[in-house]
């Protein structure tokens, strides 16, 4: 129950994130995706958001290399994606330690195109 209501609150997060971005670039009819990272617990949890203007499919690559007291690890995880108009969704989600060094490689392929989401939310051309 914690975890799903975490969830929901990273996604809501990620979802105000995407709105200012929208609204910084109401020009530009770009995707918009990249990195949300939100703490609870002592635990970071790392997810990959996608939103766009238009309904949008394609696959997705997210990959963490993580560097703790506890350890490292690598988790890599992918597949298909579809999403409606304006609907930011998460395509992945990996937790570590809230002191964690990490490494994350974030792309989408969609029509053909590859963008790096591998940074924090922003809109991509």
């Amino acid at each position: 129950m914690v975890q799903s209501s975490f969830r929901l609150a990273a996604l809501a997060l990620g979802a105000l994130a995407l709105a200012g971005v929208a609204h910084a670039n109401s020009g530009s009819s770009g995707l918009a995706c990249g990195v949300s990272k939100t703490s609870q617990q002592g635990l970071l949890a790392i997810e990959g958001v996608v939103q766009s203007p238009v309904a949008i499919q394609g696959e997705y690559r997210f990959a963490l290399k993580s560097l703790g007291n506890g350890g490292s690890s690598n988790v890599s995880q992918g597949g298909g994606f579809s999403a409606a108009a304006n609907t930011p969704i998460s395509v992945g989600q990996i937790m570590v330690g809230a002191g964690s060094n990490v490494d994350i490689d974030f792309t989408i392929t969609s029509g053909g195109k590859q963008y790096d989401c591998s940074a924090p939310l922003t809109t991509r051309t």
